[in-house]
């Protein structure tokens, strides 16, 4: 069975306005621990997690190249709206992400926790159920980024479209076999 692993990033706003991902790294259930121990080897010292904004060039890099050598798939959704908050961003981009997660199927997907936001996405999940676009069992969960190495993918995965959308693609280049985007 897969898992998913999703983080979110706008784009930049000067270079690609009124744009929001939302990315899934998936990986079978029992490649976790290998994903775990690798984020967690990217750590530097002075960091609490692996993040792409405000690494360097070399570094960017070497995160797109250990992310490549991963058993991992990604699924990214695209939403470009103008004048769309941050919520309704998320949540178009959640409406195309979960359906098609649960098709896979995907059992879970563990979302970098924004506090007081999280209950929004658990209802999405449960508004599709009393719809019956989702049938299966998937499941929503959140985890605090510094705490979930996993997470880190989905960082990094986001980090490389935002590059390749700004003009930038040799980090999405590396990525590409495993990356589906969807722009919605």
């Amino acid at each position: 069975m897969l898992t998913a692993w999703g983080d979110e990033s706008g784009s930049q706003p000067d270079r690609d306005p009124n744009t929001y991902l939302l990315a899934a790294a998936l990986c079978d259930e029992d490649d976790v621990p290998t994903v775990r121990k690798a984020m967690e080897s990217l750590r530097l010292g002075h960091e609490t997690k692996v993040h792409w904004h405000g690494s360097s060039s070399d570094r960017r890099h070497e995160l797109v190249a250990a992310v490549s050598e991963l058993p991992l798939a990604g699924l990214v959704v695209v939403h470009t709206e103008a004048g769309a908050s941050d919520r309704r961003h998320r949540r178009k981009c959640l409406e195309y992400l979960l359906p098609n997660l649960a098709e896979m199927p995907c059992a879970r997907i563990t979302l970098e926790s924004r506090s007081h936001l999280d209950a929004s996405d658990v209802d999405i999940l449960q508004k599709f159920r009393a719809q019956r676009v989702i049938t299966s069992s998937l499941r929503v969960h959140h985890a605090i980024g510094r705490l979930e190495p996993a997470l880190w993918v989905a960082d990094i995965v986001c980090g490389a479209v935002v590059q390749s959308r700004v003009g930038n693609p040799e980090y999405l280049r590396r990525l590409a076999g495993a990356i589906h985007l969807e722009q919605i």
